[in-house]
């Protein structure tokens, strides 16, 4: 009897923790107007510039930036402060476009508190 009540209580844990917060979400729009993204034949060029590429694949959430930084051996994820969008760079990646990348998905981010004093 006892394992049914852990059971019981492991599985209603687990239930009411899927009910918390919606996962914060950027559209695709929104990704390219912050970062002013052009269209290539690849991807996106930041500004524009052909040394700042990034995939099309635009990371909206913060499951998909983790997902990517899993799979980067390259570095070349960049999400904004709180992780909730990002891009993958195309190599050859400037890294001054990447400092500049993400300053620019930081202003996605509500600031945090302690910051806004």
């Amino acid at each position: 009897m006892r394992r049914w009540g852990a059971l019981l209580v492991a599985v209603l844990a687990f239930a009411f923790a899927g009910c918390g917060e919606e996962e914060t979400r950027y559209n695709d729009d929104t990704i390219v107007d912050r970062l002013n993204l052009e269209q290539t034949d690849s991807g996106y060029a930041v500004d524009g510039d052909p040394f700042c590429e990034v995939e099309n694949k635009l990371l909206n959430t913060a499951t998909e930036v983790d997902d990517a930084a899993g799979n980067d051996d390259l570095g070349l994820v960049i999400a904004s402060r709180q992780g909730n969008a990002g891009v993958k760079g195309v190599p050859p990646f400037a890294p001054d476009c990447g400092d500049e990348v993400k300053k620019k998905l930081n202003n996605l981010d509500p600031v945090p508190k302690e910051d806004e004093e």
